[in-house]
């Protein structure tokens, strides 16, 4: 097994880091722009693609983050986006992860409204 010299490291470790935020970024944008009817069908998608898909959580886990979920008043499916970006990236994961699905919805019900 080789090992990397000290300096190359923390670049190592930074890639790793931007490609999970590059991964969370492009999940939640697209569960933001296709997924419809309501709290339900957004958890049963990201359950799809976190847990069977990409296997990022274990069933279990995705079972422990919406229970915490459905403690705390609010959109079930936003908090459990929320979650599951601070689980695979970290605290900007978790930013992302609710701008990023959020901001979709937001933009099409502003442009509804416009028209």
């Amino acid at each position: 097994m080789t090992t990397l010299p000290p300096s190359e490291a923390p670049s190592l470790s930074r890639a790793s880091s931007i490609t999970r935020l590059r991964e969370v970024l492009f999940l939640f944008l697209k569960l933001g722009c296709i997924s419809y009817g309501g709290p339900a069908a957004h958890i049963a998608l990201m359950e799809n693609e976190v847990v069977r898909k990409r296997q990022w959580l274990t069933r279990q886990q995705f079972l422990d983050l919406l229970g915490a979920a459905n403690l705390i008043p609010g959109p079930s499916s936003t908090e459990m986006a929320i979650s599951i970006g601070f689980v695979r990236a970290g605290w900007a994961g978790l930013c992302l992860a609710g701008a990023s699905f959020i901001l979709p919805a937001a933009v099409i019900t502003g442009a509804f409204a416009w028209a």
